[in-house]
């Protein structure tokens, strides 16, 4: 008879972004009579919420999450001292053998508070610019355990020398569940945008972010709006985790006034983040992705999952989830112009839309489906306990 492995997962957020999303689709489908997961949690909020609601145990030990550059001061490491202390009598009472996490953060404090016997696996999403990197790089090399790449492209992106982490990287895209996306009503988004059922919707769905491509996507929609007056445009996405870091909110006004220099009020909406993700997917047209190297694309495996066409960038985990031209359509990355005419390209081609629709469906259910996903993670993880 099998022995159950207990896993403990430390999230420093409570909010719910695409890492989060990927992590709840992993545990929806884990094989509990095998690995019993808890979810620690550095604040309470949505993902805790929803975690619940699928009978996932979560606690929240509430620990600071402040950029790298405020780690050193001394009132935030005694609370980050007092956090780990928390968290490795919680992992030693339950008798975790493994901890998963995917923040620089929260690699600190399992390090922290590791029981002599866990392993510790790391999952690589957003990698940042290069004191992120590094500091990664620096945590991980010692004391990781295994690595887990969304993307094929991004172990190459690990610090100076991703070649000294090859040997415990693993390449696992996420998953998600179809049905969860399909048969939105395409009436609610529409009705919010006070927009009728025929008039064509581009849609970018993300969070504000300087390589989230929302510059891209504005430049695009100018030139579309030149050539078809008809066609709307909607931003859907707003900050995460809190209050946004000052790069953050300086990059968010700088897409707002060029929304403005570019006369697009009247045809570019602006909307906060929603959670009802199926009903805002079935109100677009075409989802664009648009981001310099997004490490995956959540939204873009839930838009073909919704049926609706997907134009991406040619970088990052788009790139590798769609199939040009069966399952959707990329363009060079940055290039408005090239958006613009890819997307002018879905909208006036019924059979086109069609095809990718159905071609995106079936992508889906044949590489990103997330009973593969757990799976995937579920060898790993039996490897290493």
């Amino acid at each position: 008879m099998s022995v159950s492995v207990n896993v403990l997962y430390l999230n420093p957020h409570g909010t719910i972004g695409g890492a989060e999303r990927a992590l709840i689709e992993l545990l929806g489908a884990l094989d509990r009579a095998r690995f019993v997961p808890l979810v620690v949690l550095g604040e309470d909020g949505p993902l805790a919420a929803e975690l619940r609601l699928r009978g996932i145990e979560a606690v929240v030990e509430p620990f600071p999450s402040p950029p790298l550059y405020r780690l050193a001061w001394p009132p935030t490491l005694v609370r980050l001292a007092r956090a780990a202390w928390r968290i490795g009598r919680l992992a030693r009472v339950r008798g975790a053998r493994i901890l998963h996490c995917g923040d620089v953060l929260g690699l600190m404090l399992l390090i922290a508070a590791r029981p002599r016997a866990a392993r510790l696996v790391y999952q690589l999403h957003y990698l940042g610019g290069v004191p992120r990197r590094m500091a990664l790089a620096c945590l991980a090399l010692p004391a990781v355990d295994r690595l887990l790449a969304v993307s094929s492209e991004q172990p190459s992106q690990l610090g100076p020398a991703p070649v000294l982490f090859a040997r415990r990287t693993s390449v696992v895209p996420p998953g998600i569940r179809a049905r969860a996306f399909e048969g939105g009503n395409r009436c609610t988004l529409r009705d919010a945008l006070g927009m009728a059922n025929a008039t064509p919707l581009v849609g970018l769905v993300a969070r504000y972010d300087t390589w989230k491509g929302h510059h891209v996507f504005l430049e695009a929609a100018a030139r579309i709006a030149s050539q078809r007056p008809e066609v709307r445009f909607a931003m859907v996405g707003g900050g995460l985790n809190g209050d946004p870091q000052p790069h953050v909110g300086r990059y968010r006004d700088a897409v707002l006034a060029r929304r403005e220099q570019l006369t697009l009020e009247h045809c570019v909406a602006v909307l906060d983040h929603r959670h009802d993700v199926p009903a805002v997917l079935a109100g677009l047209d075409v989802l664009v992705c648009p981001s310099d190297h997004e490490p995956f694309g959540m939204i873009v495996l839930e838009a073909l999952a919704a049926g609706t066409p997907v134009v991406a960038s040619d970088s990052g985990g788009p790139a590798e989830i769609l199939q040009h031209g069966r399952s959707g359509l990329l363009f060079a990355t940055g290039d408005a112009a090239a958006l613009a005419a890819a997307v002018l390209r879905v909208l006036d081609d019924p059979a086109l839309r069609t095809c990718l629709a159905e071609g995106g469906r079936r992508r889906l259910q044949s590489a990103f489906t997330s009973a593969r996903y757990a799976r995937d993670v579920e060898a790993i993880y039996a490897a290493l306990a």
